[in-house]
């Protein structure tokens, strides 16, 4: 074995241990500083009831936590974005879980792209990242992109991190990835408003819409993929013509 080659092997490993401090470590330090608690089911009364107690930095402390959910991508948002409206209003809890939705998204595109395709590949699994570096990396990957955080059910918890290693540029990304988690945030922020002014008639109403549009999606969930897929396949044969 050749020592450039032994200094690379290290220096991905290297990059690996970080990335695995990253994703792993953060809710990690959360258990173990807060308990379990803090990832129960009512972890959304558990944000309000910290953030009340710290109301001076609340605003602060909201855009921290957005960034924490969208570096860690397989925690929860929407305890978070309840916890802002409740505090803030729709309104300002809107433009916090904004902000640090697209500062989380950020550090995460570039973590990524930073790290290499290696580590993401070995952390997240190759085939997987792959996936989505295939639809990505396609003429329609914009528009991909935007039904994948739209669409509820179609699993996008690692997407910015198979943008960094992508073809696809930064701005665009983030702006579609922000367009895309916008409806869901909002139904969140909504709930937390109608939970803080107690109009329990609009969050049944509201929660049955969120359960009706999650439970056809669950259903159809298999075909919503396979859109995705024809959509990709469209465009490829779509290059194949044009290239041949």
């Amino acid at each position: 074995m050749s020592s450039g080659s032994g200094a690379k092997k290290i220096i991905a490993f290297l990059k690996l241990i970080l990335l695995v401090v990253i994703i792993a470590g953060i809710p990690a330090f959360i258990y173990l500083k807060y308990g379990s608690g803090v990832f129960s089911k009512d972890t959304a009364s558990r944000v309000v009831e910290y953030l009340q107690q710290n109301s001076r930095t609340a605003f602060l402390l909201i855009i921290g936590i957005q960034i924490i959910q969208v570096v860690v991508c397989f925690l929860p948002g929407q305890p978070i974005q309840f916890a802002a409206s409740y505090m803030f209003g729709v309104g300002v809890g809107f433009l916090l879980s904004v902000i640090g939705a697209v500062i989380g998204t950020t550090i995460s595109f570039y973590i990524a792209k930073g790290l290499g395709s290696d580590a993401v590949h070995v952390f997240f699994g190759e085939e997987k990242v792959k996936e989505y570096q295939r639809r990505l990396n396609s003429g329609r990957g914009l528009l991909l992109t935007l039904l994948i955080y739209l669409i509820p059910g179609v699993p996008k918890d690692l997407v910015s991190y198979a943008a960094g290693i992508s073809e696809m540029r930064f701005r665009p990304f983030l702006l579609t990835a922000t367009a895309g988690r916008s409806p869901a945030m909002l139904g969140s922020l909504l709930l937390g408003h109608f939970f803080g002014r107690q109009n329990y008639a609009a969050i049944i109403i509201l929660s049955a819409v969120i359960v009706l549009i999650l439970l056809v999606c669950l259903i159809k969930r298999k075909e919503l993929i396979s859109f995705l897929d024809m959509i990709e396949l469209k465009d490829a044969k779509s290059e194949e013509k044009i290239n041949g």
